[in-house]
């Protein structure tokens, strides 16, 4: 996390020498394609972004974008067993109800193209394409009491110690981009946008991490936000 952290700022230091750029942000929701076992679910998670334009020219900025996906639970409850820490304690096993609950950090970029007035100008149409790297953790979650609820456990027992409890996902791939944008003068640009990403590939580093059912080759990403132009 240092790293992404000392690249992003990195990166906005650089940005800040161009004479012209927008900066802005707002929220999204991310739309997964269905897995075969969890059909007729909508895998929809609700996120927040910031992203920044360079213009190249009126109508074709170079872009990027930073998402946060907040972290939703499967579908799927599984049920773990838990054992006391004190030999003597009845009951000494416990079953507990769980879930896995994945989150992401996304990065995208590429060139964006404007149709109808320049970027920062009017009401304009706009497209693009671009790669995008997606950086996910998936956590193994115990409910807070054993089944039947009877039972809170945390304090008297414990989970198995050979369990792995969180995973990370790495994946990456391209979008297509299209959107609406209405620059206000001088206050700003609202805008709203559909992403259809792919995935080249995605890789889990362990069991916990390949349980997420938030990975598909094709998901849809909707934004709406606002940005502003600094000269």
């Amino acid at each position: 996390m240092k790293y992404l952290s000392f690249f992003l700022f990195s990166t906005l230091l650089a940005i800040t020498n161009y004479a012209q750029f927008s900066f802005g942000g707002g929220l999204s929701t991310t739309q997964f394609f269905n897995t075969q076992s969890i059909q007729n679910k909508k895998l929809l998670m609700p996120g927040v972004h910031a992203h920044v334009e360079i213009p190249r020219s009126g109508d074709v900025t170079l872009y990027g974008r930073c998402s946060y996906l907040f972290a939703q639970p499967n579908y799927d409850t599984l049920t773990s067993y838990v054992t006391a820490i004190n030999p003597t304690t009845n009951p000494y096993i416990l079953a507990v109800n769980n879930q896995f609950k994945t989150s992401y950090f996304t990065i995208e970029g590429g060139n964006r193209y404007y149709i109808g007035n320049d970027y920062d100008n009017g009401f304009s149409g706009y497209g693009g394409s671009g790669i995008i790297l997606a950086l996910g953790k998936v956590r193994k979650e115990y409910f807070p009491t054993d089944v039947s609820g009877v039972y809170i456990w945390q304090t008297d027992y414990q989970i198995d110690p050979t369990e792995i409890a969180e995973g990370k996902v790495f994946a990456l791939g391209g979008y297509l981009q299209g959107g609406l944008k209405y620059t206000i003068p001088a206050t700003g640009t609202l805008y709203t946008d559909v992403t259809l990403n792919y995935l080249l590939l995605a890789n889990g580093d362990n069991n916990t991490a390949l349980s997420t059912e938030y990975l598909s080759p094709l998901f849809f990403n909707f934004t709406i936000g606002f940005k502003k132009d600094l000269y």
